[in-house]
């Protein structure tokens, strides 16, 4: 059996574009030292252009040899969530971070505080969480968290551990905005959220009803 040679897209990147991009580094330093620089503008553009596919084909290299997306994450300095968004398009038959480790899983929900109520079957309040906890750099969490302070609205979102199965199926317009499954970056991240939400459910509910006074 003939093993599989690492970096083969990398490779051949480079036979078939590695002389143009050698081509246009130096025809931009030759147009900006003769200060075209409308031209060395458009030949550096070229450049990036071709930097960035040479980025994907190693990151194409990493996958085909077996690194996860909390490896290739790591690399790219990203949550594996963002990393999987970003570049799961260069696999076939890739598996969700959550799928490849779903010990690490987690649900999140998220809503409108003047539209949603966060209710306690959701989790906790992801703000209750440590501020360096890595779902805060979740890349939905971001995106929505950037919209709402765009828009001007109030959001919450909620986190909690997921059961046999927990998807946005059956989610209503009047329960919540959004619902996804991410994943934490350690086990102790979720030693952290298991410790929050069991304090969260000794703590009373707020809504019940008193006893009458008697």
């Amino acid at each position: 059996m003939t093993p599989t040679r690492t970096g083969v897209h990398t490779a051949t990147f480079r036979e078939q574009h590695g002389s143009s991009l050698t081509e246009h580094l130096t025809a931009a330093t030759s147009a900006a030292t003769a200060g075209d620089f409308k031209n060395a503008v458009t030949l550096a553009e070229r450049v990036t252009d071709g930097a960035r596919h040479l980025h994907h084909s190693v990151v194409r290299d990493a996958l085909a040899a077996g690194l996860d997306w909390w490896q290739i994450g790591e690399l790219l300095t990203v949550h594996p969530q963002a990393a999987f968004d970003a570049y799961a398009n260069l696999t076939d038959a890739t598996r969700t971070p959550a799928q490849q480790h779903p010990h690490l899983a987690v649900l999140c929900t998220a809503g409108l505080a003047a539209e949603h109520d966060m209710d306690t079957e959701h989790g906790i309040d992801l703000d209750d969480l440590d501020p360096q906890h890595s779902l805060t750099t979740d890349p939905t969490v971001r995106q929505l968290r950037a919209a709402a302070q765009l828009l001007g609205d109030d959001i919450w979102i909620a986190v909690k551990l997921p059961g046999e199965y927990d998807g946005d199926d059956d989610l209503d317009d009047d329960v919540a905005i959004r619902r996804w499954t991410t994943v934490a970056l350690y086990p102790d991240e979720l030693g952290w959220l298991r410790e929050a939400l069991a304090l969260n459910a000794e703590e009373p509910d707020e809504d019940e009803d008193l006893e009458p006074l008697r």
